[in-house]
This record gives structure tokens, C-alpha cells and sequence, in this order.
């Protein structure tokens, strides 16, 4: 956190908003809500104080960097809900029935629900469907908006693929991909990322000798080689489909490390026809 304010500071802006919050009818909040206040406040003035330039410009008061922060978060949540809008209307979850439930359902329960005044800092909905990068440690509209973010980079990366290889690639996993609580996006990754290191067209299905192909590979690369030749061609794909879209590069790059972990163990154990990644 750049600001840092006494206690003394902060105390009179949880007093007006607790006047707010019982429509001055009461004078006292009890204990939880008034730690639920204090809350909300500092989340207001952590969003303040991401704020680079402001923090660069001067030292606000503890009252102008919580209404600063507050004004903020009103229109992140705007915004949130104007990108998910535009993404929503060409979801397809695959046939993955908790990515429908989290996606179609449990979102728009987030922006119906959520309370940037009282609550900015309450996540609400729990983001059953899992993505590759966590959002474990944000909360409130900064989880959400990075939540959607996400969902909307694995969209658009499955999207430039025909749906029917999607689906068959799902399919042949070993994984449930219809009731699973897995990242579906993964294994298309995955998928698309092995037929680059032997140099496979996508459409086409792996045989015997592409297997022995790419456990040579693996086999041959120390850790350190393999992760370089994956993020290279990962790198590659995103210029090629997605016009170097960074921060979708920076997000499926978060799977390169466990990737390789999983690919050297399944060359060493001698099982890399059973690897999903190029079933």
C-alpha cells in the first residue's frame, strides 16, 4: 500500500459511512460491521493508491484518497461488466457444464449482488471454473475483472480453432470435460503447443511415431531448454493467430512450467502416449 494513514484518519470516514449504511437512523454499528466498514474504506484507498501518477502528483488526505479510490472502483465495475458483456456474447463453454455455471450465471450474480459502497471488497461468487493464472489473491471487483479478463483470453484462443476440434479434443482427454471442475482450455493449449514441437499440423491426430517424436524432444531438453522451446512457440502462435496479444501471452505462459514438469514425467515413466497433450 503507497498511502499509509493513521488510525485517527480513517475513523471519521467509517463513521460517515456507517451513518450512511443505517440511513442515520442508529449511531452505533456493531463490531462486524463496523470492521466490515474499515474494510471497504481501506479497499477504496488500496484502489487509490495503484493509481501511479496520482501517487506521483501529491499526498492526498486520507478523505480524497478513499472518494478517489471509490470513484475508481465505480467505473472498473462498469467497465468489468461492459467486457464481460461483449464476451459473453459469443460464450461457448464446450460442453463443460461448471464453466456454463460459472460463466452464465455466477458472474452476473456478482454484478447484481455486489455492494461497491458498504462491501467493495466482498468477492461474492467463489469462481468454480479454475484459471490457468489464479486470482486466489485479489478480491472484490479487482478479482472479477481479472476473472473475466481470463475467461475471455481462453475464448478467444479456442475460438480461432474450429469448434469441432475443440470438442474432439476434449473428448479423447482423459479428463471429464463435461462434469470435471477442470481448465478445458489447458488441454487445447496443450494440444496445439505438441503438435508445434514435432510440427504437426492441428487437425491431424497423433500417431505412434509422432509419440516417439516427442518424447525424443523431451527426453533430449533439459528443463531450462524445454521451457525456452515451448515459450518460443507459444510466443510464435500468439504473433501468428492472436496479433501479439501480450497479455494473453502472459497469461498461457503460466502454464509453461507445469507443462514441462508433466512432459518429463511422462517420458521418463514411458507414458507419454497417454500424455493428453497429444490425444
Amino acid at each position: 500500500m503507497h498511502f499509509l494513514y493513521e488510525m485517527e484518519e480513517l475513523v471519521p470516514i467509517v463513521a460517515a459511512l456507517s451513518e450512511k449504511y443505517t440511513s442515520k437512523e442508529s449511531t452505533s454499528v456493531s463490531y462486524e460491521t463496523a470492521r466490515q466498514l474499515m474494510e471497504a474504506v481501506m479497499y477504496c484507498i488500496n484502489e487509490c493508491s495503484s493509481d501511479q501518477a496520482l501517487v506521483s502528483s501529491k499526498k492526498l488526505s486520507a478523505v480524497e484518497a478513499y472518494r478517489y479510490g471509490y470513484e475508481a472502483l465505480v467505473e472498473k465495475v462498469k467497465q468489468t461488466q461492459s467486457n464481460y458483456n461483449q464476451m459473453i456474447v459469443d460464450f461457448c463453454e464446450y460442453g463443460n457444464r461448471n464453466y456454463e455455471e460459472t460463466v452464465e450465471k455466477a458472474i452476473p450474480g456478482f454484478f447484481l449482488y455486489y455492494d461497491v459502497q458498504f462491501a467493495p471488497q466482498e468477492t461474492i461468487i467463489t469462481m468454480d471454473y479454475p484459471t490457468i493464472c489464479p486470482v486466489s489473491e485479489k478480491s472484490g471487483i479487482d478479482a472479477i475483472e481479472t476473472y473475466v479478463k481470463y475467461i475471455s483470453y481462453e475464448q478467444k484462443f479456442m475460438g480461432a480453432f474450429p469448434r469441432q476440434y475443440v470438442y474432439e479434443v476434449l473428448e479423447r482427454d482423459r479428463t471429464d470435460h463435461k462434469n470435471g471442475f477442470e481448465n478445458i482450455c489447458r488441454v487445447i493449449l496443450r494440444n496445439v503447443l505438441g503438435h508445434l514441437l514435432i510440427r504437426k499440423g492441428f487437425l491431424e491426430e497423433a500417431s505412434g511415431q509422432d509419440y516417439e517424436k516427442l518424447c525424443a524432444i523431451v527426453t533430449s531438453s533439459s528443463d531450462h531448454q524445454l521451457r525456452e522451446v515451448l515459450e518460443g512457440l507459444l510466443e510464435q502462435l500468439i504473433h501468428e493467430k492472436y496479433d501479439d496479444d501480450l497479455g494473453m501471452k502472459n497469461y498461457f505462459a503460466c502454464d509453461i512450467a507445469d507443462l514441462v514438469v508433466e512432459m518429463k514425467n511422462a517420458a521418463e515413466n514411458d507414458v507419454m502416449t497417454g500424455f493428453p497433450m497429444m490425444r
